[in-house]
């Protein structure tokens, strides 16, 4: 399934965009997928919202916006689903509208031309024939009749099809009844199985209902919505007769997606902000007139700072900043750093504030080797830099302001920490916490195409490696 999403209102208005990905981002950030203009539409956020394809169905959901988003003109509240021309604003009077259309993503077979006629021919004339004429001698046999004749050759030939026939139909009644009694024993197992897989299905929106409404299930919103209405997708297909084994195989996947959502939704994120937040700083670092942002977080009382190497070298990965200023969650005072560190086998670099002072560090940093997949993480940084940092204000007066995204780990290696999280451009550097509040790897990136939901870190068994010998007191057990 593809879609079409035509801006009929903003700086691109007149423009079109087809898409056949499963999540499709808009705003004004250049990581979006469709991106809207960063200096005129201006009531569009950096993230503004979301659109997607699931089973051939299409929704939106309003990702924390700024000005929120409508629908034919109604606000968007949670997640809604969208059809043919229903018409998207993002804003209000210096935002951007679009349209929604399906497109078909298959492109027409060609139809081949007609062969030109062929002459044919004309056909050579016959020479007739004529009977020789017996001698008046030889004596001329009675000759039979034609219509008899013809009789019996078509007896002769009809008898053997008439026994075929027979044959054939005695085998379809036999064969037909054979099938009849397949059928039954065979329905008879489909209902016991379609009654299996539909109890579970129940039982398991019951649970998930129960999940949603729990206390520590903030964030989880949308992630048990969307378990939930795929469920309930799924219990409509099976009524109507649906593939029972693709039906089980995803109600098995559903169900360790809602046994991840179970565990996130048990882990306490407000301790763990309040434990760490104040130890992760928004840092800035220029390279001539160019000046990115990124993460970073505490672990030395005297300013040591763990951050990504490609966040200190820039564009040209071994150029060594003019500048670097650090801020730490809620402070509102920079702090000018230098480049401690780099790290020559990972994306890692440490460097060191360069002002007195007793400086906030994280809760700890455990060993990562006994992560295992399934296991809820939060991610605390400044995705998207200062628009998030300080909600859009001046780099110079904002108070940064950290954020928290809970996710679960999707896969563990030595040299890999993956997690499924939102991350963005200035997440670089974020520290990854587990259940315990504890650091157990560190963001640096993930694949473009995945809209900030794969997560790479470095895992924290490689961190504890190459921390200063004066930050040997952050590791815990």
């Amino acid at each position: 399934m593809a879609i079409e999403l035509r801006i009929t209102s903003g700086a691109r208005a007149g423009a079109r965009e087809t898409f056949s990905k499963s999540v499709i981002a808009i705003g004004r950030h250049p990581m979006n997928d469709l991106r809207l203009d960063t200096e005129k539409d201006l009531d569009v956020s950096g993230r503004h919202a979301e659109i997607r394809l699931v089973g051939g169905t299409a929704s939106i959901r309003d990702v924390g916006s700024s000005n929120g988003t409508k629908v034919n003109g109604q606000p968007l509240v949670g997640e809604r689903a969208l059809f043919e021309g229903d018409v998207i604003t993002l804003g209000g009077a210096a935002g951007a509208s679009l349209e929604f259309h399906v497109v078909d993503d298959a492109a027409p077979a060609p139809v081949a031309a007609p062969a030109p006629p062929t002459r044919m021919a004309e056909p050579a004339a016959s020479a007739a024939t004529t009977p020789a004429a017996a001698p008046a001698a030889a004596p001329v046999p009675p000759r039979r009749d034609t219509t008899a004749r013809i009789a019996e050759a078509v007896e002769a030939q009809t008898g053997k099809l008439r026994r075929v026939l027979y044959f054939f139909g005695a085998a379809v009644v036999i064969i037909g009844l054979g099938l009849a009694w397949m059928s039954r024993q065979n329905a008879a197992a489909d209902r016991a199985t379609i009654e299996q897989l539909l109890k579970e299905l129940q039982d398991q929106n019951a649970a998930i209902a129960e999940l949603r409404g729990s206390a520590g299930a903030n964030g989880l919103t949308d992630e048990v919505g969307r378990i939930r209405k795929e469920r309930d997708s799924l219990l409509t297909m099976l009524r109507a007769g649906g593939d029972q084994a693709a039906v089980s195989q995803r109600i098995a996947e559903l169900n360790a997606q809602q046994t991840a959502a179970g565990a996130v939704s048990k882990v306490d994120y407000e301790r763990i902000h309040e434990q760490n937040a104040k130890a992760v700083a928004f840092v800035v670092v220029q390279h001539g007139d160019d000046i990115e942002g990124g993460s970073g977080f505490g672990v030395t009382r005297d300013g040591i700072i763990v951050t990504n190497r490609h966040v200190v070298q820039g564009a040209a990965g071994d150029a060594t900043p003019s500048r670097i200023a650090v801020q730490f969650h809620g402070t509102g005072r920079w702090l000018p750093a230098r480049l401690l560190k780099v790290s020559t086998s990972d994306d890692l670099a440490f460097i060191k504030v360069d002002a007195p002072g007793a400086f906030p560090v994280v809760m700890g940093v455990r060993p990562s080797g006994s992560v295992r997949p399934g296991a809820p993480i939060a991610i605390v940084g400044y995705p998207l830099g200062n628009e998030t940092a300080g909600m859009g204000g001046s780099i110079d007066t904002m108070t940064a302001r950290a954020t928290l995204t809970a996710g679960i780990v999707s896969k563990s290696v030595p040299d890999i920490l993956q997690v499924d999280a939102y991350v963005a451009h200035g997440s670089s550097g974020s520290p990854v916490f587990d259940q315990r509040g504890l650091v157990v790897g560190v963001v640096y990136g993930g694949p473009t195409e995945a809209a900030g939901r794969i997560v790479y870190s470095v895992p924290s068994d490689r961190l504890i490696a190459q921390l200063p010998g004066e930050a040997a007191g952050v590791v815990r057990p």
